[in-house]
């Protein structure tokens, strides 16, 4: 500053001063908005995520016409709204997405999940020092990763402000709804069933109804309720705690008892059994379930009203209720416990598994907005439920054990990245390794290719080089290039094949 008052006076800065404060008003007052200018979203109002049912969007979309009422299609013009409110200054990285490239990106978190490398920096992956990952850079590059993910929203942005007068979840209401009928639509869960809190998702951003809780490996963050296959692990209904609810259609009451029977509802009169711990346990909700055909057991806490005198005389009773087992019931002859204690330790554990499992291969990446961190957990309970719907539908139950997870996951990721990348191998001027990898994924007819009339019948093979003046008629089936006979595979298919 010194150096500068060596030209300019005071008032010549003062008056420089005040016509730089006047330009930056005028250009904050303006309604554009930067969805780029901080990742962060430290506001409350940019905090929320979108799926919008606006159509007045100009944005040109190349999305087909059959997929245009599916939450991808829908997704996509999300996007491109989002996008679109400032394209100024806009390189290739920050164009409008699609359909594809929505699924592509939700295959490659699917893949990140695998590698178990979820809070690690991402752009590692797209290293090309021979530590990255072909697959990672033939999708989009890592600047497209990162601004598809800073766009990503859930909710439709004309109606934002309205909606969350009356609902605190209005960011991912339309997310939370549709994944959670389809969870509900696609399975039917065996006789045991048990209900608890569904992993305190770790979050630290601003939210208004994040949760502290010191016994967790991961105090602060978003809390759900979850109702669990006691065999499978099944995610079958679960609920968001966003605390006191705005008034309107969405204000329900939070104790234990109400949010059982909530997440019970689907299964009433089906005759199954419910497990639950001494948060959810009380002998109304006994009674309650029993009248909706449902059996339960569960602990006490010792300060319930309903216990008996004489189970309270020892310092520590583990007081169990249920509706299941008529009176005492057997004896364990190994362990000397009755019936009760082993059913209720067998089927207990279901919501605990599905937290550890999604924590082994989570989609998670660091952010500060709750919208964003609960798709992250719901990839996450989508890997779990999709893999045990393939066992149940594929494999007997003899081989379960046998099918792992983490590489069902990675095909799931291939699949979901395929129609993507036929798209981008049309695309010219990629890096060598880059093509070759997506020379499978080319669409062209190889017949057509191989035996078109104007197509040279002969060349040199590409990778002897010009050099040798190796020529062939032998056309490589996946990418049409010349290719002699060392470095060639001979491939022998039948006729019905």
């Amino acid at each position: 500053m010194s150096q500068f008052r060596r030209f300019c006076g005071d008032d010549e800065i003062a008056a420089l001063l005040q016509e730089l404060n006047d330009e930056g008003d005028a250009f904050y007052n303006t309604n554009d908005v930067d969805p780029i200018a901080d990742f962060s979203d430290d506001s409350e109002v940019e905090d929320e995520v979108i799926l919008p049912n606006d159509h007045s969007s100009e944005s040109e979309l190349s999305v087909e016409e059959e997929h245009s009422s599916s939450p991808q299609s829908r997704a996509a013009k999300v996007y491109n709204r989002y996008i679109e409110l400032d394209n100024e200054f806009r390189s290739r990285e920050f164009k409008t997405t699609t359909r594809g490239e929505i699924l592509a990106l939700i295959g490659i978190l699917f893949y990140m999940a695998t590698c178990k490398t979820s809070r690690a920096n991402a752009k590692s992956f797209w290293k090309t020092d021979g530590t990255g990952m072909v697959l990672f850079r033939a999708a989009f590059s890592y600047n497209r990763f990162f601004f598809l993910l800073q766009c990503l929203r859930f909710d439709d942005l004309d109606t934002r402000v309205e909606r969350q007068q009356s609902d605190k979840l209005a960011a991912v209401r339309e997310m939370y709804t549709l994944f959670n009928d389809n969870n509900m639509k696609n399975y039917s869960p065996s006789e045991f069933v048990t209900i608890d809190e569904n992993m305190l998702y770790a979050f630290r951003g601003r939210c208004s109804f994040i949760q502290y809780m010191p016994a967790k490996p991961a105090k602060y963050g978003l809390k759900l309720y979850a109702l669990c296959d006691a065999k499978t692990f099944y995610v079958y209904n679960f609920e968001i705690y966003c605390g006191k609810q705005n008034p309107g259609q969405f204000l329900v009451s939070n104790k234990p008892f109400d949010i059982v029977m909530r997440l019970i509802e689907p299964l009433k009169t089906s005759k199954r059994n419910l497990t639950t711990d001494n948060y959810y346990g009380s002998y109304p909700l006994a009674q309650e379930l029993l009248k909706k055909g449902i059996t339960l057991v569960t602990t006490l806490k010792k300060n319930k009203t309903d216990i008996p005198p004489g189970f309270l005389p020892n310092p520590k009773p583990v007081i169990l209720l249920s509706t299941m087992h008529d009176g005492p019931g057997d004896i364990n002859e190994e362990t000397g416990k009755p019936e009760i204690i082993h059913d209720y330790n067998k089927t207990k554990s279901g919501v605990d598994t599905v937290d550890q499992k999604c924590s082994v291969a989570s989609t998670a990446r660091n952010t500060r907005r709750w919208p964003l961190a609960l798709f992250f957990r719901f990839l996450d309970m989508a890997g779990v439920n999709s893999h045990i719907l393939y066992v149940a539908n594929n494999i007997s139950m003899y081989n379960y054990r046998k099918f792992r997870r983490l590489p069902f996951l990675q095909r799931l990721a291939t699949n979901l990245l395929e129609e993507h990348l036929k798209e981008r191998a049309k695309v010219k001027g990629l890096p060598k390794d880059v093509q070759y990898f997506l020379a499978k994924y080319k669409n062209e007819d190889v017949c057509s290719v191989t035996h078109g009339e104007n197509l040279p019948k002969s060349g040199a093979c590409h990778a002897c080089g010009t050099r040798k003046n190796n020529k062939t008629t032998v056309r490589c089936s996946l990418c049409t290039r010349f290719v002699c006979k060392k470095h060639c595979t001979n491939v022998i298919k039948c006729h019905s094949c």
